[in-house]
């Protein structure tokens, strides 16, 4: 691991696993940005299509960037769970392809993509990767302050999904976003610190929620364009920040599962 280390370019592991616990250091090239939006847009109009075929013609001529302008067509709320929005494998195995992701084994190490899991779920040898949809001024659409790590406890995954001792670190990238005006928030440093939450119900399953004074943990709006990805590890907190923008923000997540915890700061 020290030679790897030593030939790091980027220095991905001691941001991510010492401080500040993320790193913004990596940008999609075009061509993978493009193959990103390619399948999460033939994905969304497949979905739109089982339920409404007479709107796919719409929803494509405006594009999932203006997908706000018509989701009054659909039912949104319902529409759009986890298992509706992991990529299928066909598209995954393009993705894992891809330069950006034999950038990350050489600055990290060898790691599996975690497998679909979603409320009592778990779809064992299938690669997950998923995507989101945020509109604008929607509350809704993003979550509550968080760490990977805390759905891991209250979901069981370590249990089920990783291998004994795994470490996972989450790739986050906006597929189609406006800096400054939505995109991911994330408390610098706070994989240092031990967090006050708790188990609730909710839709997709059991889902922990922070039992803190959220306004006063200094989460911070992370300036990503699109492709500039973020890669935090599994104590990380963050959340989705209120789109104040004029387009749907879309972004992709990964989930990179290291064996051992020779990972671990």
């Amino acid at each position: 691991m020290s030679e790897m280390n030593e030939m790091s370019k980027l220095n991905l592991r001691s941001k991510i696993f010492d401080a500040p616990g993320y790193s913004r250091d990596v940008q999609l090239a075009p061509e993978e940005l493009a193959v990103l939006r390619a399948a999460i847009t033939e994905q969304w109009l497949s979905v739109i299509g089982q339920s409404h075929p007479e709107l796919v013609a719409q929803f494509r001529e405006i594009g999932i960037e203006n997908y706000h302008r018509l989701a009054h067509l659909l039912k949104h709320e319902s529409m759009w769970p986890k298992e509706t929005r992991c990529l299928p494998k066909s598209r995954c195995n393009q993705i894992k392809v891809l330069p950006f992701l034999k950038t990350l084994k050489e600055e990290l190490g060898d790691f599996a993509i975690s497998d679909v899991f979603y409320g009592n779920t778990h779809e064992a040898g299938r690669e997950e990767i998923y995507w989101r949809l945020v509109r604008p001024d929607a509350a809704t659409d993003v979550g509550t302050l968080h760490a990977d790590k805390w759905f891991h406890d209250v979901m069981g995954m370590d249990e089920q999904a990783f291998p004994p001792g795994a470490v996972t670190v989450k790739i986050w990238i906006p597929i189609f976003s406006q800096p400054g005006k939505n995109g991911l928030m994330i408390v610098p440093n706070s994989h240092k610190k031990e967090w006050r939450y708790r188990a609730v119900a909710g839709a997709g399953g059991m889902k922990p929620l922070i039992d803190e004074d959220i306004t006063a943990i200094g989460a911070e709006l992370m300036l990503t364009e699109p492709g500039n990805m973020l890669l935090f590890n599994e104590g990380i907190v963050h959340g989705g920040a209120v789109n104040l923008g004029d387009q749907t923000r879309v972004s992709v997540e990964i989930t990179m599962v290291f064996a051992g915890k020779e990972h671990a700061a």
